[in-house]
C-alpha cells in the first residue's frame, strides 16, 4: 500500500503543477468554457493514472533488469558481450520511450525536412545505444568523462556548421527529448550496476554521467545523417 501511495505522490508532483498552469493560462487567454476546463481535468486524471502505471512498471521490470545486466556483464570478463548487451538494451528502451514517439509525431509536421519520421526514432535510438556503450567502456577503462564530453561537443559544433541550418535546433534538442521517463532510469540503473562491481568506481558519479554522455548520441547521429543525406 505504501508503494502505491508513493507512486501516486510521484505522479501527482509531476502532473498537478502543469495542470494548474494550463488551467490558469486557459482562463486568462481563452474564453471561459466549462467544457474546456472539464476536458483539462479529465485529461490530467487519465495522465496521472497512466504515468503512475508506467512508472510502477518501469520500477518493477526494466530498472532491476538494467541493474542486473550492469552487475553481471563485467563479471563475465567479455568486453564484447558487455558492449553488445548495453547497445541492445539502451537501443530498445529508447525506441520504446514515450518521449521519442512524441518527438516523431511532432516531426511529422515538418514535411519539407527530408527526414523520414519512421527513420527518426531508429537514428535516435542508435545514437543512444552507441553512446551508452561508449559510456560503459569509459567506466571499465576509467577514461575521464570530461575528455569524451569535450571531443563529443567539439564534434557537435563542427557538424552544426555542415548540417542543414533549419534542422540544427531540432538536432540539438533531440538529446534532451530522447532521454525520457523510460530511458533515463534504465540507463542509470545500467551504469550503477556496472560501476558497483568494479573496484574504485563511483556508482553515483558513473551512473548519472552515463545519462550526460548518452544525450550526445542522438545529436551526433542525426547531425551525421543530416550531413550525409540532406
Amino acid at each position: 500500500m505504501n508503494v502505491i501511495k508513493q507512486g501516486l505522490k510521484e505522479a501527482a508532483l509531476a502532473i498537478l503543477p502543469l495542470t494548474f498552469l494550463v488551467l490558469i493560462l486557459s482562463l486568462i487567454f481563452l474564453p471561459f468554457s466549462p467544457e474546456n476546463i472539464t476536458r483539462i481535468v479529465i485529461g490530467s486524471l487519465f495522465t496521472l493514472v497512466g504515468l503512475f502505471l508506467f512508472l510502477q512498471g518501469t520500477k518493477i521490470s526494466l530498472i532491476p533488469m538494467g541493474e542486473l545486466i550492469g552487475a553481471y556483464l563485467p563479471k563475465s570478463g567479455s568486453l564484447v558481450l558487455l558492449m553488445a548487451t548495453a547497445f541492445i538494451f539502451s537501443f530498445s528502451v529508447t525506441l520504446a520511450d514515450p518521449s521519442v514517439h512524441v518527438m516523431v509525431e511532432q516531426f511529422k509536421n515538418l514535411s519539407a525536412s527530408g527526414v523520414p519520421p519512421k527513420l527518426l526514432s531508429i537514428l535516435v535510438s542508435i545514437g543512444m545505444g552507441l553512446l551508452v556503450t561508449l559510456a560503459l567502456i569509459r567506466i571499465v577503462f576509467s577514461i575521464p568523462i570530461r575528455l569524451i564530453l569535450i571531443i563529443g561537443y567539439l564534434g557537435v559544433i563542427i557538424l552544426s556548421f555542415l548540417a542543414p541550418k533549419n534542422l540544427v535546433p531540432f538536432f540539438l534538442d533531440s538529446g534532451s527529448i530522447s532521454t525520457g521517463p523510460m530511458a533515463v532510469p534504465c540507463i542509470i540503473a545500467l551504469g550503477l550496476g556496472t560501476a558497483s562491481v568494479l573496484g574504485g568506481k563511483s556508482s553515483l558519479e558513473d551512473g548519472f554521467g552515463l545519462v550526460g554522455l548518452a544525450t550526445l548520441g542522438p545529436i551526433l547521429t542525426l547531425m551525421i545523417w543530416g550531413v550525409l543525406n540532406l
